[in-house]
């Protein structure tokens, strides 16, 4: 997700409840997971259960460094 401010967060798409795909909600800004009904903010971080657990945070400076290695 790309804020207004330019800054980026990435998370691991995977909900962490029963491993489904998180949806993208633009409207909500949120992470939805379609299973379930957890939502997650911009960040990974639970808003709504079931899910306890915050989704797993992407670090892209790693991701780029790694592919450029």
């Amino acid at each position: 997700y790309k804020a207004e401010s330019g800054e980026i967060f990435a998370v691991n798409p995977i909900c962490t409840h029963m491993k489904c795909d998180v949806k993208w909600n633009t409207s909500e800004k949120s992470w939805d997971c379609p299973c379930h009904g957890g939502r997650f903010d911009c960040k990974g971080k639970v808003l709504t259960g079931p899910p306890a657990q915050d989704l797993e945070v992407v670090n892209l400076e790693q991701l780029i460094e790694k592919d450029n290695s």
